[in-house]
């Protein structure tokens, strides 16, 4: 059995998800959407008419609702050149086919003012801390206006090894402190998912495991989303789970 999972910015529109196989299995959840739960799966072997497109549950103790082919989940088999044509926008959180950007972007100079290699926890029990440099470009001016290039922010992954202990632990960035400009340098600028030591920055991730692939490339298979209200929608974050079964 294979399964991956992730996160990737809703776009309000139709989106292929190229996660590199065609699932059996997938679940989404927008845990943005007022927080109400509302929670999108789709089973390749379920086989009844009424629900090849998936069975959305709108939020949290409400009915489900059936969606058919092309309303919600449909598999995808990759093989498309993208072109300015059908890849529309390769802005960040945009985009209409989406592959994996798991990059290290700690010594990117795109994102940072300089390499990242230091995490101060300047005040334990609230997880602040601060960095030895800038954060970029806010990730959170990207997704309201589009003028950023910001790739840190929220739910960005961290790996640090703690100086004391030497443990290594991988979170995710709540805050980088970077809502509209470069920030994540001063003293409790940034807040952490979890209490960590002072220690060496290992890696850090962009903040959506799912970008716009490149026009040029040829998409690999995944599945298409076509649902764009509850899932999907644009400019929340979107958390999925997808799996191939043992046959």
């Amino acid at each position: 059995m294979r399964i991956v999972s992730g996160q990737f910015n809703g776009t309000g529109a139709a989106v292929y998800l190229c996660i590199g196989f065609i699932p059996d299995y997938v679940k989404i959840i927008n845990p943005e959407d007022g927080i109400t739960g509302a929670t999108l799966r789709w089973y390749r072997n379920m086989r009844a008419a009424e629900v090849t497109g998936g069975i959305l549950n709108e939020a949290d103790g409400t009915a489900h609702v059936a969606k058919t082919a092309g309303q919600a989940i449909d598999p995808y088999y990759g093989g498309d050149i993208l072109t300015s044509s059908n890849q529309t926008s390769t802005t960040y959180g945009e985009g209409v086919y989406l592959g994996w950007d798991n990059r290290d972007l700690k010594a990117d100079t795109d994102h940072v003012a300089s390499e990242i290699d230091t995490w101060m926890l300047d005040t334990s029990g609230s997880r602040t801390g601060s960095f030895n440099a800038d954060v970029k470009n806010g990730l959170a001016a990207v997704i309201a206006s589009g003028t950023g290039s910001g790739h840190i922010g929220e739910g960005s992954r961290i790996t640090i090894r703690e100086t004391v202990g030497q443990k290594v632990k991988t979170v995710f960035i709540e805050d980088p402190g970077n809502g509209g400009q470069d920030a994540g340098e001063a003293d409790d600028e940034v807040t952490l998912s979890e209490d960590v030591k002072s220690g060496t920055v290992l890696r850090i991730t962009p903040a959506f495991d799912l970008a716009p692939i490149a026009v040029g490339n040829v998409t690999p298979a995944g599945f298409k989303l076509s649902l764009t209200s509850l899932v999907n929608d644009n400019n929340e974050l979107q958390y999925f789970e997808a799996a191939k079964y043992d046959y």
